[in-house]
């Protein structure tokens, strides 16, 4: 015990003591917990960042809620409480409803690699950009945590399915999507989900990645999982202090959004490929997942553009957004799907 003590002290003054000799120092904060892949992505991106940038830049990446409650970090970012964040834009619809559909653009999107090419080849990148600079932050990268699969005790086969499940989701767009599809959505954190489902709380849940939700067990409950997931994944942004930023030189300003861009890709790439060997697994311990038609997935983005439309008029942020969108959808052929 007391050789572990030492060793933790050890490594706690080597990590100050690396801070110390950055010429950069950042302190950021996720919304995400230790326990979750998407965390540890993260993090690793983070602590690359010095030995990348040779010692001149060091961030340290605190967990879900750490310094700030997760709805707070947008605020904390504009008055320098933190000087980064990492989260999905829909954490700070509090601020802006446009917010809301920024970070969850329900049924926007064919595959992750749609979000990647809105934001890095269809003006998503300047137009949020734009947006947060408002707020006093600047947008310096964005990454996907994998399409959402939605755990179900029953089976869900089409919208019809829908009418009158208890279902868990976030507030925001995906609350009312849920809705206009007949649900009845229920506000539940995430740590309450397997709790809810176990005591009939919930029948189903928008709960994170196939993978994520086999490793906590959530398939021992609910088996019917629906996946892959019917209205896409949400968008993970990663933003500094504006003021921050701008005290930076052109080349390590150049160098943060091309190193964050490492982590869109590492981010993609690892959801998927747990997910495969999830899948598998699943499949083994006598989970059915549901497979939904292009035909069942239409009618499903039919409701979604209803919303989309509708928070863009009811907000200056959200329209703006909604513009670019629409844009590139239309651009991709999407928008007749």
């Amino acid at each position: 015990m007391k050789m572990k003590k030492i060793a933790v002290t050890i490594s706690s003054l080597l990590i100050a003591a690396s801070a110390q000799a950055a010429d950069i120092n950042l302190k950021f904060q996720s919304s995400n917990f230790t326990g979750e892949q998407v965390y540890s992505i993260q993090k690793q991106w983070a602590d690359k960042v010095e030995a990348s940038s040779n010692g001149r830049i060091h961030i340290d990446l605190f967990p879900l809620n750490s310094v700030l409650q997760s709805s707070d970090m947008l605020t904390g970012v504009r008055n320098n409480i933190i000087d980064g964040a990492i989260a999905t834009a829909a954490m700070y619809s509090g601020d802006d409803a446009g917010f809301g559909l920024i970070g969850d653009t329900i049924s926007a999107w064919n595959s992750d690699e749609d979000i990647l090419k809105f934001y890095y080849y269809g003006g998503g990148f300047e137009v949020v950009d734009k947006i947060f600079q408002a707020y006093g932050a600047k947008l310096i990268g964005v990454s996907v945590t994998g399409a959402e699969s939605l755990p179900s005790k029953i089976k869900l086969e089409k919208v019809e399915d829908f009418e009158g499940v208890k279902m868990r989701a976030p507030s925001g767009p995906i609350q009312k999507l849920f809705a206009k599809m007949g649900a009845s959505p229920v506000g539940l954190p995430g740590s309450e989900i397997y709790t809810a489902l176990e005591k009939g709380i919930i029948d189903a849940a928008d709960f994170s990645t196939l993978a994520n939700n086999q490793s906590q067990g959530v398939h021992d409950i609910a088996k019917y999982p629906i996946y892959p997931g019917i209205h896409s994944s949400p968008t993970v942004h990663v933003i500094m202090n504006l003021k921050k930023w701008n005290s930076l030189s052109s080349n390590d300003q150049e160098f943060l959004v091309n190193h964050f861009k490492g982590m869109a890709l590492d981010s993609l790439l690892k959801a998927h490929y747990e997910d495969s060997i999830a899948y598998g697994e699943a499949i083994k311990n006598g989970v059915t997942p549901i497979a939904w038609s292009p035909e069942e997935k239409a009618k499903v983005r039919v409701y979604a553009q209803d919303i989309w439309k509708e928070i863009s008029e009811n907000s200056e942020v959200g329209k703006m957004y909604y513009d670019t969108l629409i844009e590139f959808l239309d651009s991709q052929g999407m928008l007749k799907e």
